[in-house]
């Protein structure tokens, strides 16, 4: 059984990015055999600003996210970019997600490519309200502000979909973004049946 952990990083409770996020999810739907595990920022139970730095106590809902993104194949985080970056409540996740001594460590040289999640893949789908070549000039800190993370942990295939142009006059059909997402998830799930596949071979 694959499983994959699905973060839903948008604090508002409708909008394009949880569109999008049920989506992707939906393809997921005829595959018995991958285990889908959703996780919605506006639910968790947590403080975002570690008011004790890396000792703040993690709360039981952390727990449960930290625990099944240990077991987890892919994970997947679907967010809104806000001035070049994620929301302010998705970095707290972020910040309690990759802890020190547990995605990575120094003392036990367990980073990058020897971190405890370099058999893991990512994908973030990230929504724009203006141009994704506008987030590239700014060396797309949205994207940055995951990935560098997930390569510390040792996840170094992340993949990336953007949807922009939402807030123009040129923005594209809800169609084509429905399609581009769901190509998404097809990847993903080849990635997932392959993965299962090596597992067999070499149990």
């Amino acid at each position: 059984m694959a499983k994959i952990v699905a973060i839903i990083g948008d604090p508002r409770e409708k909008g394009t990015s949880r569109d999008l996020f049920q989506k992707y999810l939906a393809v997921f739907q005829e595959q018995p055999t991958i285990e889908v595990k959703i996780y919605d920022i506006r639910k968790l139970a947590f403080d975002p600003n570690l008011p004790e730095g890396y000792r703040t106590e993690q709360t039981p809902d952390i727990i449960a996210l930290k625990n099944d993104v240990r077991s987890a194949d892919l994970l997947l985080f679907s967010y809104p970019v806000w001035w070049f970056n994620v929301p302010a409540v998705l970095k707290g996740v972020i910040d309690h997600l990759f802890w020190p001594g547990e995605s990575y460590s120094f003392k036990d040289k367990k980073y990058f490519l020897t971190g405890p999640w370099r058999k893991k893949r990512a994908r973030l789908i990230y929504t724009i309200g203006g141009m994704e070549i506008q987030h590239r000039l700014f060396a797309r800190p949205a994207l940055t502000a995951l990935r560098y993370p997930l390569w510390m942990s040792g996840v170094f295939s992340v993949k990336v979909t953007s949807i922009d142009r939402l807030d123009l006059s040129i923005r594209r059909t809800d169609d084509y973004y429905d399609k581009k997402v769901t190509r998404a998830a097809k990847r993903d799930i080849q990635f997932l049946l392959k993965k299962q596949i090596r597992k067999k071979v070499f149990a």
